[in-house]
C-alpha cells in the first residue's frame, strides 16, 4: 500500500509527491560539445592552419638547402683553382682546366707520354646539387679578364646570371704557378693581370645573384659571393 505522498514514476517506482521526474533527453551533437568537441567548420580551420604552416616550413627547409648547395659549389669552384695551380708547381708541369656551364676538369701534362690526363673535377650532378641544376637555377657564366674588389664587383656590370657558358673554355697553369689563355676565348690584353669565372644564381628570378672566383696573377685565389646585379 503506497502512501498518499508518494506516486509512481515513469519507470513504475514510487517517487515524492510533487517532484518532476520528467527524463532529459540531450542530443549526441549537444553531448559532444559540451565535452569539449570541435565542429566541423573548426576542424577545416584548423587543417588550413596547419597547411600554410606546413607551405612556410617546407619553403624555408627548401631555400637552407639551396644556400647549402650553393656555397658548397662555390667552395669547389674556388678549390678546383686552387688544386690545379698547386699540381702545376709541385708536379713542374703544365695543369689545365676545362670548363662548361656546369663542369670543371682538371688536367696534367705526361711529358713522357705527351698526353694530358685528368686528376680531378667537379660538376654539378642530379644526385648532390638537385635545386642548382633546376631550370639551370645555378651556372657557370665563364672566364673574364682580370681582377677587383669587392666593391668594384658590386658597382661592375658583370655578365647576366642567366647567360650560362655556352661551349667550352680553358686556362692553363705554368710550372711556375702563371696562366694563359691558350683557346683565346678570355684572351687578355696584357698577360697575368688576373682572371675572374663568374657563377650566376636565378634562384629568385626577380632578383639574381652572382658570384665570382678569382684568380690573381701573384697567387691568390678568392671568391667573391652575393653580388647583386641590379635587375
Amino acid at each position: 500500500m503506497k502512501s498518499a505522498g508518494w506516486r509512481d514514476g515513469p519507470s513504475g517506482r514510487a517517487a515524492p509527491h510533487g517532484r518532476d521526474t520528467t527524463q532529459k533527453v540531450h542530443s549526441p551533437r549537444s553531448k559532444v560539445r559540451g565535452e569539449g568537441g570541435f565542429s566541423l567548420i573548426e576542424l577545416m580551420v584548423a587543417l588550413a592552419v596547419l597547411v600554410v604552416i606546413a607551405a612556410i616550413a617546407f619553403a624555408g627547409m627548401r631555400q637552407n638547402e639551396f644556400s647549402g648547395q650553393y656555397k658548397r659549389f662555390v667552395a669547389d669552384v674556388e678549390g678546383a683553382f686552387v688544386i690545379a695551380r698547386n699540381r702545376a708547381i709541385d708536379e713542374q708541369t703544365q695543369t689545365r682546366i676545362l670548363i662548361t656551364s656546369t663542369t670543371m676538369a682538371l688536367e696534367e701534362f705526361d711529358q713522357v707520354a705527351n698526353t694530358w690526363n685528368r686528376f680531378h673535377g667537379i660538376a654539378l650532378t642530379n644526385m648532390s646539387d638537385a635545386l642548382l641544376i633546376e631550370n639551370n637555377t645555378v651556372c657557370l657564366l665563364g672566364l673574364d679578364a682580370g681582377v677587383m674588389t669587392p666593391a668594384q664587383a658590386q658597382a661592375y656590370t658583370p655578365p647576366a646570371a642567366n647567360a650560362c657558358l655556352g661551349g667550352q673554355q680553358t686556362i692553363v697553369f705554368e710550372s711556375d704557378g702563371t696562366f694563359s689563355d691558350p683557346t683565346g676565348t678570355w684572351s687578355m690584353l696584357v698577360p697575368n693581370t688576373g682572371v675572374s669565372l663568374w657563377i650566376g644564381d636565378n634562384s629568385v628570378p626577380a632578383n639574381p645573384k652572382l658570384s665570382v672566383v678569382q684568380v690573381f696573377p701573384g697567387g691568390l685565389i678568392r671568391k667573391i659571393e652575393g653580388i647583386n646585379t641590379g635587375t
